[in-house]
C-alpha cells in the first residue's frame, strides 16, 4: 500500500517537474516563485533538510540558525525538528492547489478544499526564488501538512 502511494507521488511528481522544464525550456525550478514552493515541499516530504535548507532566504537560515543548541541537542537542527512533527503530508490537486497570487506575483497561494488560503512570500536572490520569511514558511507548513506530533520540548 505505501508502494503505491510513493509510486503515485513519484508520477504526479514527474509530470509536474516535465511540464515546468517544458514549458519554460532548461529552466531552474528556482527561478519562479512557484516553483521554489514546490521545491520545497518536495525535500519535506522526502526529508531531504539539505535542498529544504537551500530553498530559504538568508534571513530564514538566519533564524534557524539563530536557534542554535537548543535545538541541536536532539541531534538536528531547528528545521529538521519542525519537519520531522509532520507526520502525514496532504496531498497536492487533491487536498489544496498551488497560485501565483494575482496581485503580488512573488506571493504563493495555497488553497485548501476549505478554501482557506495560506501566503508564502518569496524573495529574488541571485535569480533565484528563496521563501522570504519565517511566517510564509509557517503558512506553507500548515498548509501541507495533514497531521503532526505534538512539539517536543527541546
Amino acid at each position: 500500500m505505501k508502494t503505491m502511494k510513493n509510486i503515485k507521488f513519484s508520477a504526479v511528481l514527474i509530470v509536474l517537474l516535465y511540464i515546468m522544464f517544458s514549458s519554460g525550456g532548461c529552466t531552474n525550478i528556482h527561478q519562479t516563485p512557484d516553483g521554489v514552493v514546490v521545491a520545497f515541499i518536495v525535500a519535506s516530504e522526502k526529508r531531504d533538510m539539505t535542498r529544504a535548507w537551500n530553498n530559504l532566504s538568508p534571513e530564514l537560515q538566519a533564524h534557524y540558525n539563530s536557534q542554535g543548541e537548543k535545538m541541536r541537542k536532539s541531534g538536528k537542527g531547528a528545521l529538521e525538528n519542525e519537519i520531522a512533527r509532520i507526520t502525514k503530508f496532504r496531498t497536492v490537486k487533491k487536498d489544496y492547489t498551488i497560485q501565483i497570487d494575482g496581485a503580488n506575483g512573488s506571493v504563493i497561494n495555497l488553497v485548501n478544499n476549505s478554501g482557506t488560503v495560506q501566503k508564502v512570500e518569496t524573495v529574488a536572490i541571485d535569480g533565484d526564488y528563496k521563501i522570504k520569511d519565517l511566517n510564509s514558511l509557517k503558512n506553507l507548513l500548515d498548509g501541507i501538512t495533514a497531521e503532526a506530533k505534538s512539539k517536543d520540548g527541546y
